[in-house]
């Protein structure tokens, strides 16, 4: 009766009741679309009677790109009819024909199906419930430089919708993606592996609380020994030595991981993995670290935050060095991983230690890259430009009057000028008399940044070239310095991009996130640390965008430029992640900052006669590059891929304890 009641109120709001279908995984349910939703913003509800507290996420499938094209937390819960409903405010694609529901519980045989309903608004309504779910950060929008400010707002209303979705908190994370206790958790053919747990620290309660978590191990098919001292742990002769700080909890499968970890990748002479901490008896804040080790994220300190294994060659090797320090097991751990070479440092992205709240520490501050001395490499920026705006003409007086870069040309490169265009003779007319700058017209019937690019780099005369948007302005008159002095060797290099308000435009790109790639942190203030610290540490990334990317010359050359069937966008992602494959580094450089304008002179990436590119280009790069959008190798599977979501949980995970123990991974 009161699912009646609610389906009666809903067609009362002109909402259409859809039929809801169960799938096979458990408070997971499937929803075909009524006609004439497609393409149109609705509103969205479910409403269930479930016991306990309960969240929702929808997943919108795109059936023409044959995968999830948008997925989003619902709203807050509201009592109703006897139940609880929540809603949302939802863009449906052009090419959806139905939705995935998940219901998440705090009550572990909560099945019953919600009632859903779906409301294909008006535009004026859908303007409306946009401006109001997005109010809260409206006047962070608005304030700053006044450049960029209708774009500002229009990315902070258009996510707004989805930035205000409830997700369940980590307990409930836990609960249904954490691994069951048990003989499930024995690694199958036993190998023979004997560990040393050494344990450093002051206070005996917190030393006996870190040894009776390995005592507590739910499988222990390996000969483990608890070491207090250094000298003690290398007289036991165990191959592996685990470095815990006293007070650090192992989970209970921690040593079943580590030894099955050990047969999977015998390359391997050191190990780290995620952590959460605790509270009392409460799990909270959790440390998913990206898959792939780099020597700048190394440096923060937050890999080697929990336990760690390292080989007891690599212990030995140390040992000098160690018995100098304080016994401070974060800065052991650091000491080892550094004598590590590259793939000898590899991770196991499950929670396996748990680190009391009081020991919590943000990332370690990494010093500024300083500029190097002697001659400076000349670096010639190739600036893709319609030169139509008289924006450009600032941006240029910017550049050239804000960088104290002693060796540098500017290559503004027109894709083709028309003679009889008023706006852009009068931006060529301010910037024929600026020093630094030539201007090449590259004759091109069509806009093609690609190409653009491609045409540019033959004209330039410096050994690193610097991409950079005609939108892009900067903060301080050392940051070209900096980013040269951050270069990896063979590599590339990004900076951080903020709107004019400080707020985060660019902060590396995560494949995957956002259902393709997506810039991390987006709209982040520029002094917020994110999660862990990590929106604010340098660190290697699969691709940082081409608004302002730096390599060598070279390197550009030798991977025969970005591929030109991007025309318009993802050319800076495939080129990215072609270097990657070619072994070279890909950084983002997070003390190094620029104001990005974004779409100030091109506009945006998809409008009007692009629009149609938008499904050619997704496909191409979902066709060429499949492996790395479902996982990146510097994320971790555990975290999010929602926008504004980054290193928090996913619901659910692309990997759980009880997978990667079967050695799968979720899809």
């Amino acid at each position: 009766m009161r699912a009646t009641s609610e389906i009666d109120a809903m067609r009362a709001n002109r909402a259409t009741s859809l039929a809801v279908v169960p799938l096979p995984e458990q408070g997971v349910f499937n929803a075909a679309l009524p006609s004439g939703a497609a393409g149109q913003w609705c509103w969205l509800g479910v409403w269930s009677v479930l016991p306990g507290r309960w969240w929702a996420k929808v997943e919108v499938s795109d059936l023409a790109r044959r995968h999830v094209v948008r997925e989003a937390f619902f709203g807050t819960a509201r009592r109703r009819g006897g139940g609880a409903r929540r809603a949302m405010l939802l863009h449906v694609p052009g090419a959806a024909e139905g939705v995935i529901i998940r219901i998440f519980g705090t009550e572990a045989d909560a099945v019953a199906a919600p009632v859903v309903s779906l409301r294909v608004l008006g535009r004026g309504e859908a303007a409306l419930r946009l401006l109001l779910a997005s109010w809260r950060d409206l006047p962070g929008a608005v304030r700053g430089r006044l450049q960029g400010l209708a774009w500002r707002v229009r990315v902070v209303v258009g996510q707004g919708a989805a930035r205000r979705g409830e997700a369940p908190p980590y307990d409930v994370w836990v609960r249904l993606y954490g691994p069951p206790l048990g003989a499930a958790w024995a690694p199958p053919e036993p190998a023979e592996l004997m560990m040393s747990i050494l344990i450093l620290g002051v206070g005996q309660a917190a030393q006996d609380e870190s040894a009776a978590s390995v005592a507590r191990q739910s499988a222990a098919p390996l000969r483990v020994h608890v070491s207090r001292g250094l000298g003690d742990c290398l007289q036991t002769g165990a191959a592996w030595v685990v470095v815990m700080g006293a007070g650090e909890i192992l989970a209970p499968h921690a040593l079943a991981c580590l030894a099955l970890a050990c047969r999977r990748q015998p390359a391997a002479r050191g190990f780290y993995a995620d952590l959460d901490h605790i509270d009392g008896k409460l799990l909270t804040q959790p440390l998913f670290k990206p898959q792939t080790p780099d020597s700048w994220l190394l440096a923060s300190g937050l890999l080697t935050r929990g336990a760690c294994m390292f080989h007891r060659s690599v212990v030995e090797a140390a040992q000098a060095a160690l018995a100098e320090m304080d016994e401070d097991a974060e800065s052991w751990r650091l000491a080892l991983a550094g004598r590590l070479g590259d793939g000898e440092f590899c991770a196991i992205s499950l929670i396996l230690t748990h680190v009391p709240v009081k020991m919590l520490r943000p990332a370690w501050p990494q010093p500024a890259a300083a500029p190097a001395g002697g001659a400076w490499p000349m670096v010639s920026i190739l600036m893709p430009s319609s030169c139509r705006s008289p924006d450009v003409v600032r941006t240029l007086r910017q550049i050239i009057s804000g960088t104290d870069y002693p060796a540098l040309e500017v290559l503004l490169a027109v894709s083709c000028i028309d003679p009889n265009s008023r706006a852009q003779n009068s931006v060529l007319r301010h910037v024929a008399g600026m020093a630094s700058v030539r201007v090449c017209d590259l004759g091109m019937g069509s806009f093609n940044y690609a190409a653009v690019n491609n045409m540019a780099v033959q004209q330039a005369r410096g050994e690193l070239v610097l991409l950079l948007n005609d939108d892009v302005a900067p903060i301080e008159p050392h940051w070209l310095r900096r980013l040269v002095a951050s270069l990896p060797a063979g590599g590339i290099v990004g900076a951080r991009l903020l709107y004019g308000n400080r707020a985060v435009q660019h902060g590396g790109v995560i494949m995957g996130l956002g259902n393709l790639c997506e810039h991390a942190f987006r709209l982040l203030p520029a002094r917020a640390p994110g999660p862990h610290g990590l929106a604010r540490l340098t660190r290697q990334v699969s691709a940082v965008t081409g608004a302002c990317m730096l390599l060598r010359r070279a390197l550009y050359e030798n991977l025969n430029g970005m591929d030109e069937e991007f025309s318009i966008a993802l050319n800076d992602v495939d080129f990215c992640l072609r270097a990657t494959a070619s072994g070279a580094a890909v950084k983002l450089a997070a003390d190094v900052e620029l104001f990005h304008i974004e779409s100030r002179s091109l506009g945006r990436h998809y409008q009007g006669a692009r629009a149609a590119l938008e499904a050619v280009e997704v496909q191409r790069l979902r066709a060429g590059w499949p492996g790395m959008i479902a996982a990146d190798p510097f994320y971790n599977p555990q975290a999010s891929l929602e926008t504004g979501r980054e290193f928090q949980p996913a619901f659910p995970p692309r990997q759980t304890a009880l997978s990667w123990m079967a050695g799968e991974e979720l899809a």
